[in-house]
């Protein structure tokens, strides 16, 4: 496979996670990521024949997006962290997924993840990459001295995206910030 074909793969997987934001799963077409993409009629249906293909190369490459730092992984392995140091990196980690650039790919997301109660393909791909996040999440915990962190680790997790989507619905009853930071402070205590 050349490097350039590597890139337009990767260019039409942009150009999906930008559709889905956009337009949502139905206007996830060959023919609409072709356009975003500035690419000639056909050209995705050249690297992903079907539908299948393209909704997991796109959930792929927002794994590859969205996954943190390599050198937070390695901060958190063997830290030691207090629940206020803990709690600034995760409302850190927020706004990082709810920044302007950033918010288009966790719409994205989300699409991805009603596709994925449809197609096992992606529901077992997103699992996998759910299970990057708990890692990481039961080492942040673990640095803060939790006694049982991988059950608390889902948990964290579970509550990090209900925030993220009570925060994409920007609505008066969103939770402010003062909110946001006693909703993972409870989190973080109950560990």
């Amino acid at each position: 496979m050349s490097v350039a074909a590597d890139r337009k793969r990767v260019q039409a997987a942009d150009a999906a996670l930008d559709v889905l934001a956009a337009s949502g799963a139905r206007g996830l077409t060959h023919r609409a990521v072709d356009r975003r993409a500035g690419f000639p009629p056909g050209s995705t249906s050249n690297y992903f024949p079907t539908r299948s293909a393209l909704l997991a190369a796109t959930l792929r490459r927002h794994t590859e997006l969205d996954l943190p730092p390599a050198e937070l992984v390695g901060q958190l392995a063997g830290a030691e962290l207090d629940r206020e140091q803990a709690r600034e990196l995760l409302l850190g980690t927020l706004d990082r997924l709810l920044s302007p650039t950033t918010r288009s790919l966790l719409i994205a997301r989300y699409e991805l993840v009603l596709e994925s109660t449809r197609h096992a393909d992606l529901q077992h791909q997103f699992e996998s990459a759910r299970e990057r996040f708990i890692d990481l999440a039961t080492l942040l915990l673990h640095a803060t001295g939790c006694d049982t962190p991988r059950p608390h680790a889902q948990q964290l997790l579970a509550v990090m995206d209900g925030i993220a989507l009570d925060q994409l619905l920007d609505v008066d009853s969103a939770l402010d910030r003062a909110g946001i930071s006693e909703a993972i402070e409870r989190q973080l205590a109950s560990c």
